[in-house]
């Protein structure tokens, strides 16, 4: 259930990575939490796959429509295949930015910006770590402070603010 903020009122189900002892999932149970192991999800994924008529994505496939804030003009939506998302990804490594295990991006960027996507695949293609801020942008340098990232991904408009600060 989504409060008007847009935050979560409650979590009901948790994905693990980790594997789950019997402990643990009774302690979930109790507290209201449906703890599910992620090989669970996947073969479940599985499953739904090969009893609907599932159709496998292809690199021009359409990933996610991306919409424009309007800052330049109306509000617009654009469709970003696969392989526009990969393309963008590559080519960036091939210019030069390098990203590995040892690196940590501060998420804060609305998942649906272009931007945002491009680095959370680049993050997960190269093995990097990925933080989420607390909630409130105005309390970034706080979650910086925590995170310690080494990668700081943003926007002229954040770029600004920050320079204003200084």
């Amino acid at each position: 259930m989504l409060k008007s903020q847009g935050r979560a009122e409650s979590i009901e189900n948790l994905i693990s990575f980790d594997a789950i002892d019997g402990d643990v999932l009774e302690d979930a149970r109790q507290a209201g939490l449906n703890l599910i192991h992620i090989n669970d999800v996947v073969q479940a994924g599985r499953q739904c796959r090969d009893s609907i008529n599932f159709v496998e994505p292809t690199p021009s496939s359409t990933a996610l429509f991306c919409y424009t804030s309007g800052t330049t003009g109306d509000p617009k939506a654009a469709k970003l295949s696969h392989e526009n998302l990969i393309a963008v990804v590559t080519g960036a490594m091939f210019s030069g930015f390098r990203v590995d295990h040892n690196d940590v991006m501060i998420s804060y960027l609305p998942l649906a910006h272009s931007f945002e996507q491009v680095l959370f695949i680049a993050s997960i293609v190269y093995g990097a770590r990925i933080g989420y801020y607390a909630g409130d942008v105005l309390k970034l340098t706080d979650d910086c402070q925590a995170l310690k990232p080494t990668l700081f991904p943003s926007v002229p408009r954040i770029y600004n603010r920050i320079y204003d600060k200084i």
